[in-house]
């Protein structure tokens, strides 16, 4: 099965690194350590020291590794024991993964690691001791982060947490600061163990989001709910849906998130308001992948996109997630505290759909008929694809409508993944809205179409036409002024005699690598290329050469004809100062050079390609066009200068012998099925000169069902008809009641005649006992166990818990009783400011 869950941690802690040194003021002893991480689920499983031996006044070194990037790391959790079997080891330190204090947005800096924690003090190394009261708590230099002592007159764990943002509450003993210090406080919590086994149970760190209590979670950081604009903030939540199954979850998935809004799914409320990040395929060592297996980066990669599910769907695989990787994710959020209310709760759950688009019946028409998976709709610029820099492709905007499913409008779109110096590459679509490239044997699916076949060969374009011959002098250089087909942004125009629906688009970019610049001197005719001038995109590039040292070559290059999508254009000539060229005429002419890592060549032809559909789907329209007079003795001849579904018939019709023009009439109008192409026939009527013209016209499919209309307006209320009694008869049992009207003669006044079956007589029922008056319960004393945790102390209402159970009020103020959730329960932190936002609400 695929798990949603908090980017992890790894199952095994790896371990850090001890050592004593001088320096300190310990008194001779022995530990055994054990090292946990902890990411916003829970903890991983420790790793556990060998026996670490110190002698008087020494101290102990702690260094943090670096740590996988994969990974998100909360937290660096140090526990200790007298023995070397972590289940009986106690928390007493933690370092966070993360900086903070004032000016620091919280998660948004990560701690520089290796990092190093120094135990010098015997209180440092206390293994959770018991102390009398609050005011026995550790402090100064006696405290560090993530110490947990028992106070012995609350009878509660407390823990020094040093990052904490909440605020200090006078009188509030959940939340006790003995320092008055903005930062650093000690908490309430459930026990001093953060031993875990099992990573996904308990308080494990891979447990599925479903399943992490918020009470023992990794709070995410505040939403600054105050101001009413729209916050990026500088930190992010990570996300993993991992691949728990025997089997690779295959390429052309769908994934992303799903956002709910007070645990209910609101995709259409919260479109627009949170960025979402590819960050990658990560294993369970933390190690990011962002290529396949034959190098080809994952689309849409690395970047945030405004997730707005219904228009845009960024994320497909473009690989098999192999067992036991995860695909990884980022959100943030991006909202104002004015588009929502108070205590509102915003849900983040990473998902994945096999199929996203809307299911088309038309597809299972226009699939079949071409045989190509489907078709893409007139609209927009048809998922035209079209050359970016290097090795990447846009797919321009519109609609496919592949395998019976089409996605909403796409808008144009970056992909890379392409192969250098490699012909017939594909490019793959499907009903979902996703594009990723293939190689050229890659078969496609049932639920697939090929938008285009794209190459990447290396190679040469041919060369422009020759200019004008110049005469250069002696001592001067030519200067040339190489005129592209491109324009100020990079846009160029593909060629007009390019073999593709492209030739002429502009929408693509100019991508030549470089270009060969061909001289020809006028007194020998003799041909030298100049090779090694990088193209500079533009309208025009200069480029200055001074000297005829190069390669004589005897003819101009030649190409396939759907070789470089570019074709070069004018060149002009000037003479400028030193140069070294002989003294005669030159003229000169260049070409397009292509390395092996731009695209040089694209097709759109059907098939393999799936077809372009021209038109709606309204039905189909034949209209008369021009009528254009034939020589004598040729045939009549038509065109359709239309499409195939609105058709304009453009007639050559061959002139008499010195006779009238000929006629014209209606003839036959016939219908043939749908797509079908249309035709014509000419069938004299007996007249000289005059036709009867017979139409044969496909009929159109049946259109989609048409929007529901505006309600009309209400008419004017006429008067209600006046009902009587009339005549009420019975009828026998079991037979239909019937009822009829009998007017009385006055206009909209009737009597109401029922006939009505009698009923059968029931037996008489039995009278029942009367019960015994219930004992009065004795009233109870109240009381509570050792132990127990109230919350709200100026209740009126107490309750009796028995061992290991606490009174908790939930966030609506309802008094819950239960046990504690486990070894890390905390609810000193529940009670949140107003305009506080929750990135993840964990169910």
């Amino acid at each position: 099965m695929l798990i949603s869950q908090y980017a992890g941690v790894g199952e095994f802690c790896p371990q850090f690194e001890v050592e004593t040194a001088s320096g300190g003021s310990l008194s001779a002893g022995n530990f055994y350590f054990s090292f946990q991480l902890q990411n916003r689920a829970g903890f991983n499983r420790p790793s556990v020291s060998g026996q670490v031996t110190y002698t008087a006044n020494q101290k102990i070194v702690i260094i943090i590794p670096e740590m996988p990037d994969g990974w998100d790391v909360h937290y660096f959790v140090i526990s200790a024991g007298t023995t070397n079997n972590a289940a009986t080891h106690v928390q007493i330190a933690r370092i966070p993964a993360y900086q903070y204090g004032i000016g620091i947005e919280p998660q948004s800096v990560k701690t520089l690691l290796p990092a190093v924690l120094e135990l010098t003090r015997n209180i440092h190394i206390a293994l959770a001791p018991s102390v009398p009261d609050l005011g026995s708590l550790p402090t100064g230099a006696d405290r560090l982060d993530g110490q947990v002592r028992w106070v012995t007159s609350e009878a509660k764990w407390y823990e020094d947490r040093a990052d904490s943002t909440l605020a200090p509450i006078p009188g509030n003993t959940d939340i006790y600061n003995p320092d008055s210090l903005p930062y650093g406080r000690w908490v309430r919590i459930g026990g001093a163990s953060t031993y875990v086994s099992d990573t996904r149970q308990g308080v494990g760190s891979d447990r599925a989001i479903a399943s992490v209590n918020p009470i023992t979670r990794v709070p995410n950081p505040r939403y600054p709910g105050e101001t009413l604009s729209k916050y990026l903030p500088a930190w992010e939540a990570k996300y993993w849906i991992y691949n728990d199954n025997a089997i690779a979850l295959p390429a052309g998935t769908e994934f992303g998130v799903e956002l709910e809004y007070n645990n209910q799914r609101s995709p259409d409320l919260l479109s627009g308001l949170v960025y979402v990040k590819f960050i990658g395929f990560v294993d369970g060592d933390g190690n990011i992948r962002t290529q396949d297996g034959e190098g080809r980066e994952f689309p849409n990669c690395g970047a945030y996109f405004l997730w707005t599910p219904k228009l845009v769907t960024p994320f497909v695989t473009i690989d098999d997630l192999q067992p036991g990787e995860a695909i990884a994710l980022a959100i943030k959020p991006f909202f104002s505290a004015a588009e929502f209310n108070i205590k509102d709760v915003i849900g983040v759950f990473p998902v994945t759909r096999s199929q996203s688009g809307d299911y088309n019946p038309l597809g299972l028409l226009l699939s079949s008929t071409q045989a190509v998976g489907g078709v893409v709709l007139d609209i927009g610029s048809r998922y035209r694809v079209v050359p970016n820099l290097g090795l990447s492709f846009d797919v321009l905007s519109g609609i496919p409508l592949v395998g019976s499913y089409n996605p909403p409008e796409q808008p144009r779109r970056t992909f890379g993944n392409l192969q250098p110096s490699t012909a017939g590459q594909k490019i793959v679509i499907n009903g979902n809205g996703a594009v990723y490239a293939e190689s050229p044997s890659y078969v496609r699916t049932a639920s697939e179409g090929i938008r285009a076949i794209v190459g990447t060969q290396a190679g040469e374009s041919v060369a422009a036409s020759w200019n004008s011959y110049t005469a250069i002098a002696s001592g001067q250089s030519i200067q040339m002024t190489l005129a592209y087909p491109c324009d100020a942004n990079g846009y160029g125009t593909v060629r007009s005699d390019y073999p593709d629906v492209l030739a002429g688009n502009n929408k693509g970019f100019f991508n030549p690598y470089s270009v060969n610049i061909y001289l020809q001197r006028q007194d020998t005719l003799e041909i030298r290329r100049f090779s090694g001038n990088l193209v500079v995109a533009g309208t025009s590039q200069i480029i200055t050469l001074t000297s005829w040292a190069s390669g004589v070559v005897d003819t101009l290059p030649t190409a396939d004809n759907d070789f470089s999508l570019f074709a070069p254009g004018n060149v002009a000539i000037a003479t400028s100062i030193g140069g070294s060229f002989p003294v005669t005429g030159y003229r000169a002419t260049y070409s397009f050079v292509y390395d092996g890592n731009q695209i040089t060549k694209i097709s759109h032809a059907s098939p393999p390609c799936v077809y372009e559909w021209e038109g709606d789907f309204q039905p189909p329209t034949i209209s008369i066009g021009t009528v254009t007079a034939l020589e004598t003795g040729e045939n009549p001849t038509v065109v359709n200068s239309g499409t195939s579904n609105q058709a304009i018939f453009d007639f050559g019709i061959p002139k008499g012998d010195a006779g009238d023009p000929p006629t014209i009439l209606a003839g036959q109008i016939t219908s043939v099925p749908p797509f079908a192409p249309p035709s014509f026939s000419f069938t004299p009527t007996g007249f000289p000169g005059e036709y009867l013209i017979n139409l044969e016209i496909p009929r159109g499919i049946q259109g989609l069902r048409g929007f529901q209309g505006e309600q009309g307006e209400q008419g004017i209320p006429g008067s209600p008809p006046i009902l009587l009694s009339g005549q009420i008869s019975s009828l026998p049992p079991f037979e239909k009641p019937a009822v009829s009207f009998t007017p009385t003669g006055t206009l909209g006044e009737y009597y109401v005649n029922f006939a009505l079956p009698r009923g059968l007589q029931g037996p008489p029922g039995y009278q029942g006992e009367q019960g015994e008056r219930g004992i009065q319960g004795i009233a109870g004393n109240v009381t509570s166990a050792a132990g127990a945790l109230i919350l709200d102390d100026s209740s009126a209402t107490t309750v009796t818990l028995t061992s290991d159970q606490a009174a908790i009020r939930n966030i609506n103020g309802e008094l819950i009783l239960q046990n504690y959730p486990d070894v890390r329960s905390e609810v000193g932190d529940r009670t949140v400011p107003a305009k506080l936002f929750l990135l993840s609400i964990l169910r």
